[in-house]
């Protein structure tokens, strides 16, 4: 295995160039935001490219674009970045508290879970841990994972990927929601088939489109163009008033407590997605993120049980 030694010319600054000027895709503009002559940064990055051993940008006397290898690069360049940005930020932070910093995401509809494992966690390590808990649709979690502002996630994996860690901690079905007064109201469970003729209203954004709208096509159903939703409480508030009925995964109506909604699941077929636990496949930035993944990677596991 060949090891890149990098000389004390190699600095973190020679990758905000790099990163900067990717961005801009303009010497000018990129020196400009960096404060810096366009000169200094062009000699950043051919410091950068000669260390490296590959050219970063393909250069025209009008534009400039990255290359095949520069493309690679500025992923692995911002994770570094932001994990640096991070780290330095929780030093000065631990320095004042005493605390280490953990980041976690988690798609919306497991946020109930995470946040009571993460309570329960912090309720026993809270003097040496201070965990930051946020919501983001699955596409954005992802990216945050990759590009280091993340520590680990809560999601649904899309792709394959050595550059992550994943645990699978439960499958999550898809559910119809209806109101009281429906006819499927008194169904303990329904086929998809039965909602032909209605006004279907699902999430249009993240995972679940594309998830259930194929099964939407294969009975010849649509999701409806009339209501167009990105929260739990305007699809219940939709569906309480008669107009629609909606389908959304099992993890928001685990504590749906509304006796003007039913929730019943779906069949011919069952729709399921994995909710995995990610990090990335990358030596931890301390021994408590790691102390931490493995406590709320065995606690979500039992989620099950929950409801």
């Amino acid at each position: 295995m060949t090891i890149l030694k990098l000389d004390n010319k190699f600095t973190l600054r020679h990758l905000q160039a790099f990163v900067e000027l990717a961005g801009k895709n303009s010497f000018s503009k990129a020196a400009q935001e960096l404060s810096v002559t366009q000169p200094a940064l062009s000699a950043a990055i051919k410091q950068l490219e000669n260390q490296l051993g590959t050219k970063l940008f393909d250069r025209t006397t009008h534009q400039i674009e990255l290359t095949r290898q520069g493309a690679v690069v500025l992923e692995y360049a911002k994770h570094l970045l932001n994990t640096a940005n991070n780290t330095f930020g929780d030093i000065q932070r631990a320095i004042g508290s005493g605390r280490h910093r953990i980041r976690v995401g988690t798609i919306p509809s497991a946020m109930t879970l995470t946040a009571a494992v993460v309570a329960r966690y912090s309720k026993s390590y809270g003097d040496q841990i201070e965990i930051v808990l946020c919501d983001m649709p699955n596409d954005a979690l992802l990216e945050a994972l990759h590009t280091g502002e993340l520590d680990f996630c809560v999601g649904v994996k899309q792709a394959q990927t050595d550059a992550l860690e994943t645990v699978t901690l439960f499958e999550d079905e898809l559910v119809l929601i209806v109101a009281r007064g429906h006819p499927l109201a008194a169904a303990k469970e329904v086929q998809w088939r039965q909602m032909a003729g209605e006004e279907i209203v699902m999430f249009t954004t993240g995972s679940i489109w594309e998830f259930a709208s194929a099964a939407l096509r294969q009975h010849e159903l649509a999701p409806s163009s009339l209501y167009q939703v990105v929260h739990s409480e305007s699809l219940y508030g939709i569906v309480r008033s008669g107009i629609a009925v909606g389908i959304m995964p099992s993890l928001y109506t685990a504590y749906l407590k509304d006796s003007s909604l039913h929730v019943a699941p779906l069949r011919s077929p069952t729709l399921k997605r994995k909710i995995i636990l990610m990090r990335r496949n990358e030596v931890s930035r301390s021994k408590w993120t790691d102390h931490c993944f493995k406590e709320l990677r065995n606690d979500l596991k039992q989620a099950n049980h929950w409801f």
